[in-house]
């Protein structure tokens, strides 16, 4: 599961049949492994419970997932200094982007989450935070909490070409730039965040 816990076929499927009365389950694969007469599968579970007006179940992150397999064009973001990053920028480490803003509450809970991977991590991942604020909002808000990844400020019109409308928004890109998973907040499969950061390596 994506807390790290193991748990058998039979529990599973009630688990899934328990969140399906919440709303849509969808579930994808995220790895398989073979372990003596076991399989162990690490699923992904999202469950969509926002319908629109004809009663079909609505993904607030359906347009990011459309990223997937491309590479996500960090060339349109700047710096401190107000250039641009080169296309190369995110090359040779995986990276976790996570789309925030400081008055964002599940944004700003998962923040220890995201710093402790960071940590953890010892700059083996790229890890960016992106936002549509300026920087007196951003660094007053840093006074008060740690936050220590690379921020990007003022990306207003990037994050609304991206489509991005639900925050927080994480992805996940491979050591090539490219997206390989999309998360909202990650308060439930930080376990499972890491293991894909690491199986990138």
């Amino acid at each position: 599961m994506p807390n790290g816990k193991i748990i058998d076929a039979e529990t599973y499927q009630k688990v899934k049949d328990n969140l399906s009365k919440n709303g849509k389950v969808e579930e994808r694969i995220v790895s398989k492994t073979n372990r003596n007469d076991s399989v162990i599968i690490t699923p992904k579970i999202t469950v969509l419970t926002v319908k629109d007006k004809k009663g079909n179940y609505i993904d607030p992150y359906g347009e990011q997932k459309k990223l997937i397999g491309t590479r996500f064009p960090i060339e349109r973001f700047k710096n401190e200094k107000g250039t641009n990053y080169p296309k190369t920028f995110l090359s040779g480490k995986p990276t976790i982007i996570n789309f925030w803003f400081t008055n964002c509450i599940p944004c700003v809970a998962e923040i220890p989450l995201l710093d402790s991977l960071h940590i953890q991590s010892r700059n083996k991942f790229n890890c960016i935070a992106i936002t549509f604020e300026d920087q007196k909002t951003v660094d007053a808000f840093l006074k008060k909490v740690n936050f220590s990844f690379t921020h990007i400020l003022n990306a207003k019109k990037e994050i609304n070409n991206l489509k991005i409308s639900a925050f927080p928004t994480n992805l996940i890109l491979d050591k090539n730039g490219y997206v390989v998973d999309v998360y909202g907040e990650i308060s439930s499969s930080s376990n499972q965040i890491s293991i894909l950061l690491n199986n990138l390596l």
